[in-house]
């Protein structure tokens, strides 16, 4: 656990751990906040208790087995950020495919780029195998993302057309790729 500034705000940043389970409905509030803004995520159904019990227990059960590494930034109380990298599997298992989250308030403050650089670290001492490549995937339409991605150091390899239905449209997206040195 590690305590940073960023802006005006004390944020703890952690591993995911067992007590976590005992705060799904906060991961709840949490994924259901970007669904309510209308993020730009594959996510557009709000999570019950049930369904975020499960997805945590998920995330426990993969991170023990050292192939997924996850770390969450908090404010207080309030979960404002999310980050993982899980390995793919078999012939893949050298790709590491990168989620994060953060909250509309805490954007633009460093702690995207931050949570970026923590967990590939992690992912390169914990993940066994280590990814050799990290992806990700991002729409076309996210500049502030696609900006984070490319200052650190990603490189868009594709552009798959009309994969995500926004806001009454189909969005193309990008994946985008990470050489782990």
């Amino acid at each position: 656990m590690e305590t940073k500034i960023f802006g005006d705000n004390k944020l703890v940043i952690k591993q995911i751990n067992k007590a976590d389970l005992k705060k799904a409905k906060d991961f709840q509030e949490y994924i259901n906040s970007f669904v309510a803004e209308d993020a730009k995520l594959l996510m557009n159904k709000k999570a019950t208790l049930k369904d975020e019990i499960k997805f945590l227990e998920n995330i426990l059960k993969i991170t023990k087995r050292k192939t997924k590494v996850f770390l969450i930034a908090k404010h207080g109380d309030r979960i404002v950020g999310t980050v993982s990298i899980e390995l793919e599997k078999w012939r893949k298992n050298h790709i590491g495919k990168l989620g994060i989250a953060i909250r509309n308030s805490y954007r633009e403050i460093g702690l995207g780029k931050y949570l970026m650089a923590e967990i590939i670290k992690l992912a390169k001492k914990e993940l066994h195998p280590a990814p050799k490549i990290i992806q990700l995937e991002v729409y076309t339409n996210n500049k502030p993302a696609i900006n984070l991605y490319k200052k650190m150091g990603f490189k868009n390899v594709a552009k798959l057309s009309s994969q995500v239905q926004y806001k009454g449209k189909l969005v193309s997206e990008y994946i985008m790729m990470y050489k782990v040195k």
